[in-house]
Order: structure tokens, then C-alpha cells, then sequence
């Protein structure tokens, strides 16, 4: 959905760098760290995800404080976001605090030739891209047969809601608005089976979930 920088998805990355410099501007850069390193952990324990050392993985749309700052030492990490210069200017984030992570300032829908990973997490990212499609297809491409996968976003608890949030928009940070049914037939579609679905946090209006999923190619359905 939508696509070619659209300017919803503009708006979007400039109020996303807008509020990062507002919502970090009280805090202690350190303090803030270790607590998103310790929330991070959590998540991981909660999906009951094995870190495994050493493996080839994706952080897609990273943010300034994604899950590398926790496995940055751990796994080689590929870390993606569009916003990634812009983010050095935030007190969090700085590439020389992580040499071993390769950083790509790109939106999803345009990586290539990047390898196969062994395992991908897209944590609260994939509503803010332009093109919803392209992007989960980008990161099928960026599998391999056996690749697993976390990937979370806000979804919508209320179908008739979901027009309304389309056509305003009544979210202006996050460019996309589906549902979990909407996530787990393209997960499916696309060849990626789930094994686990959880919710992390629920709103009024929105479910924060997550999907770890595991990859094979011969899964692949036409809708």
C-alpha cells in the first residue's frame, strides 16, 4: 500500500524524528539505554526466542535503539533504518559504539544484495514504511529456507476503525493500518509459518503483537 515516498510516509519520518528528540529530550542517554536493553531481554523471553551466537541477522528498521544495542556483541548483525544519519544527532545513538554491526541508512522497500540471514527481526517498523507489500517482500527476499523471524507492529482491534484511521489519518506516525488477520494471511501468503503470535500491549485502540515465524519457500500460496 502506497509507495514512491508518498508524502503520508514523509510526514511520517519527519514527525518520527520530531518525536524521538522530544521524548529522549529528559531522559539520561545511559539510563535510557540500559532500560531498553533490559525491555529487549524481556521481549526475547516472552517469544521464548534462543539467541543464537554468532548468527547472520537482520534489525530492520532499527530505530536509534533497536535490538542490536542488546546483541550487537552476540550476533553479526545488519541493522536498517531511512532515518539512521538523522538519528547520530540524537544523545542515544552513535555507530563507533557498535563496530561489530554493519549500518544500512535505507528504507526497507529498497535494500539490495543483501545475503540471506539466519534470522530477521522487524520490531515495530513495518507500519512505518511506505509500501507495506513491497516491504514484507523484501524481507521474504532476505530470507532462506529455516530463517526465522520476529516481527511486530500496532494492529487494529477494532474493524470499523480501520477505515477511518486509512482515510485521516487518525495515526500520523505510522503510515500503515491493518489488522493481525491482515499480517497473518501476507506472512502466510509469502511463505512464512507462524509458531507463535503474542500480545505484548494493548491500547484502547490498537493491540501491539508480535509473530515468530519460520520460513520455507515450499509454503508459498496464492491468495
Amino acid at each position: 500500500m502506497a509507495g514512491a515516498n508518498s508524502l503520508r510516509w514523509r510526514v511520517a519520518q519527519y514527525l518520527e524524528l520530531r518525536w524521538w528528540r522530544r521524548y529522549l529530550s529528559k531522559q539520561s542517554p545511559q539510563d535510557y539505554l540500559s532500560a531498553k536493553r533490559t525491555y529487549w531481554q524481556r521481549v526475547l523471553d516472552t517469544l521464548e526466542w534462543e539467541v543464537k551466537p554468532n548468527a547472520r541477522v537482520l534489525d530492520a528498521g532499527c530505530g536509534p535503539a533497536g535490538i542490536f544495542t542488546l546483541l550487537h556483541d552476540r550476533q553479526r548483525i545488519t541493522a536498517v533504518d531511512p532515518l539512521l544519519r538523522e538519528y547520530e544527532t540524537l544523545p542515544v545513538f552513535a555507530r563507533v559504539h557498535y563496530p561489530q554491526v554493519r549500518f544500512v541508512p535505507k528504507p526497507l522497500e529498497s535494500l539490495e544484495g543483501l545475503y540471506p540471514f539466519d534470522c530477521i527481526y522487524c520490531f515495530n517498523a513495518i507500519n512505518h514504511v511506505d509500501d507495506w507489500h513491497r516491504s514484507l517482500d523484501q524481507l521474504t527476499a532476505m530470507a532462506r529456507p529455516g530463517t526465522r523471524m520476529i516481527l511486530s507492529s500496532d494492529v487494529h482491534r477494532h474493524v470499523w476503525l480501520l477505515p477511518l484511521f486509512r482515510a485521516l489519518p487518525g495515526d500520523a506516525l505510522h503510515p500503515q493500518q491493518h489488522d493481525a488477520a491482515a499480517y497473518r494471511g501476507a506472512l502466510s501468503k509469502r511463505g512464512w509459518t507462524i509458531e507463535r503470535e503474542a500480545c505484548l500491549r494493548r491500547t484502547a485502540i490498537f493491540d501491539y503483537r508480535a509473530w515468530v515465524c519460520v520460513f520455507d519457500s515450499l509454503a508459498c500460496r496464492e491468495e
